[in-house]
Parts: structure tokens; sequence; C-alpha cells
């Protein structure tokens, strides 16, 4: 089985009564619903797929040769048992996420996320998404932290 993500970021200044009003529902070049989307596939086949709330993760992290890892608490998890028999995991803070949904086809999951606007988050590396005070300071340091008004720069 296959699992692609879509993950959306809400813009917090989208107005649905101006779309509804002035463009039949509908975003407008000056009325953005989202700032921005990433989207992916898990590469190896899955055998298991599970979607853990409110669980904690062991973060591990090197900075400057010293191995450290802190525990992230309350994180939506998706479990990825692979059919190669690793694991992966893709990781979003609880707090961060709007809504959800799973559409599963014949061999195929779509898991779409849609992410808070207005919320300071890290997206270290592809498929992780944490709320900034979800980490610690000394790991932010070495990270970039983003807004949803710096990835409008982007559009």
């Amino acid at each position: 089985m296959k699992l692609t993500v879509n993950v959306k970021m809400i813009n917090s200044k989208f107005n649905q009564a101006y779309a509804d009003k002035e463009n039949e529902g509908f975003e407008t070049e000056d009325n953005i619903k989202y700032v921005w989307e990433d989207e992916f596939e898990v590469k190896e086949n899955i055998s298991n797929f599970k979607i853990l709330n409110n669980a904690p993760f062991n973060l591990q992290y090197k900075i400057a040769n010293n191995e450290k890892s802190v525990e992230i608490p309350n994180l939506t998890i998706l479990e990825c048992n692979l059919a190669n028999e690793s694991q992966t995991h893709i990781l979003f803070s609880s707090k961060l996420i709007a809504k959800t949904e799973k559409v599963s086809t014949n061999n195929n999951i779509q898991f779409n996320v849609i992410l808070k606007g207005s919320k300071d988050y890290v997206n270290p590396i592809e498929g992780y998404y944490f709320l900034k005070s979800d980490l610690p300071t000394e790991l932010l340091n070495y990270l970039t932290v983003e807004t949803e008004d710096e990835s409008n720069e982007d559009i």
C-alpha cells in the first residue's frame, strides 16, 4: 500500500464571507485560503498504517557532535510500518492541526492535514511539523522558525 500526505497551512487572514460575497465562495488573489502546501509520498510500500493522537515522540538530534534527545508530547503521529520491516514517522504538533482527513482507496491512502495559521512553527525536515513551543530552545537556535507571514512572502 502507498501513502501520500498533503499538508496545507490556512491563511488566518482568509475571509470566507468575502469569498462568498465576491467570488462565489472561492478564494481570490487578495483573499488566499492557504499560504503554502506540501505533498509527499512515502517511497516504500506500507504494510501497516496507524494514527496516534496526543502521543509522545523521542526526538533524537545532534548539535556540535553531541547527540541528544528530547521527548516531545502531544503529537499526532502517522506511524508507517514498511514492507522492508523498517518504520517511519510523520509528526505534527497536535495543537497545530485544524483538521485531518484520511481517504483510502484500493491500495492507496491519502492523508490530508490542514494546519492552523498564525502559529510559530518549524519544519526541520520533510514530514515533521512542530510548534516552536514544543521544541527545546537549544534546538531552535539551529532551526529556522517560520510564521504564516514569512510563508506569504513566497507566494
